[in-house]
C-alpha cells in the first residue's frame, strides 16, 4: 500500500509542478527516484513536525498542493495544534498521510500506535479522513483527496496486503466486497479487512469496507436491510468508524474494536490481535456474544 501511494504521488508530480512532498524523516527509501527527478518539489523536513506542518500550510497559501508524508502518530496527532490552525482553519489543500495505522507498528510500543488517530482526526472541521482497506482503494483515496484541494488525512499500514476491492467506484460509498447470506453485515477499513474476512465466512456475513471514514453516506440505504451490523475496526471503539455511522444513521451498529486504555504489552501486530480479540477467533467470539 506505501508504494502504491508512492507512485501515485510520483506520477502526479509529473504533470503537475505545483506538487510539492515533505516528508519527516520517514519514506526515504521509497522516495529515491522523487528526490533525484523532482528535487524542487521535495523538503525532508526531518523530526521537526509541526514546523513541517506549519510550512506545508505556507507553501498551500503560496499556491502548491502538499503531501506531508511521516508515520501516522507523528503526522497528525503530534502536530494536532497546527493541522487544525495551519491547514484546516483556513482549508488549504493538504494532505497529511499517515502510515502505520492501527497496530502498524507493534514492536515499536504506544508511541508508534495509531489507534487513536480517527476520533483525534474527527474532532477536526473541514479535515477528510480515508482509510483504505488495499491498494486499490488508497489509489483512489489519493486521486480523490488531491482532486478535492481540500485538507485530507490518509492513514495507510506499512505492508503489502491482498487486493479486496477488485472495482473501486466511488469511495464516499460503502465498498462491497463480500455478499453473504445471512442477516449480518460486517463493516471495516484498513488492514484489519483480512481478519474480518476469514471472521465473515464463520456467520456468512456481508463484508463492506469504508475507505472515506467521514463521508456524508447514506448508511440506511445499505445497511438497513440487516440484522445485525458490526463495525470492526483496529483502532478505538470511542471515537471512531462505528461511532460516527452510529450518530450519522439509524443503523444501532454494534462496535468491535480496541477498547479505550493503554496497551503495556508489546509484541508483534498479530499477538496484540490476538491478545485484544481483534483477530478473526477474537472478533467470531465477540460477534458471538453480541448477538
Amino acid at each position: 500500500m506505501r508504494n502504491s501511494l508512492a507512485n501515485s504521488i510520483i506520477q502526479k508530480a509529473k504533470v503537475d509542478p505545483n506538487l510539492f512532498l515533505i516528508v519527516g524523516d520517514a519514506g526515504l527509501g521509497l522516495f529515491d527516484t522523487f528526490q533525484v527527478d523532482f528535487k524542487e518539489q521535495y523538503l525532508n523536513a526531518g523530526i521537526n513536525e509541526a514546523c513541517s506542518v506549519g510550512m506545508a500550510a505556507g507553501l498551500a497559501l503560496s499556491g502548491k498542493k502538499v503531501i506531508y508524508y511521516n508515520i501516522a502518530p507523528f503526522s497528525l496527532m503530534r502536530p494536532y495544534e497546527q493541522v487544525r490552525n495551519d491547514i484546516c482553519y483556513q482549508e488549504l489543500p493538504v494532505i497529511v498521510v499517515g502510515i502505520g495505522s492501527g497496530l502498524t507498528y507493534a514492536p515499536a510500543g504506544v508511541t508508534h500506535y495509531a489507534v487513536e488517530d480517527i476520533a483525534i482526526a474527527l474532532t477536526i472541521p473541514n479535515l477528510q479522513i480515508f482509510s483504505p482497506c488495499d491498494a486499490n482503494e488508497t489509489v483512489a483515496c489519493f486521486e480523490y483527496a488531491y482532486s478535492s484541494n481540500k485538507p485530507s488525512y490518509i492513514r495507510i499500514p506499512k505492508n503489502g496486503d491482498p487486493i479486496y476491492n477488485k472495482s473501486v467506484d466511488d469511495i464516499t460509498k460503502l465498498q462491497e466486497i463480500k455478499m453473504g447470506e445471512s442477516k449480518i453485515a460486517f463493516v471495516t477499513h484498513s488492514n484489519l479487512i483480512t481478519e474480518v474476512m476469514n471472521a465473515a465466512d464463520h456467520f456468512d456475513a456481508s463484508v463492506y469496507t469504508m475507505p472515506f471514514i467521514n463521508s456524508k453516506f447514506n448508511y440506511d440505504d445499505v445497511l438497513g436491510k440487516y440484522q445485525y451490523v458490526f463495525v470492526i475496526e483496529e483502532a478505538f471503539e470511542y471515537g471512531s468508524l462505528g461511532s460516527y455511522i452510529r450518530e450519522h444513521s439509524k443503523i444501532n451498529a454494534n462496535k468491535i474494536g480496541i477498547k479505550n486504555h493503554f496497551i503495556h504489552k508489546i509484541g508483534n501486530q498479530q499477538f496484540l490481535r490476538k491478545l485484544l480479540k481483534i483477530d478473526s477467533c477474537g472478533i467470531i467470539e465477540r460477534v458471538k456474544d453480541s448477538m
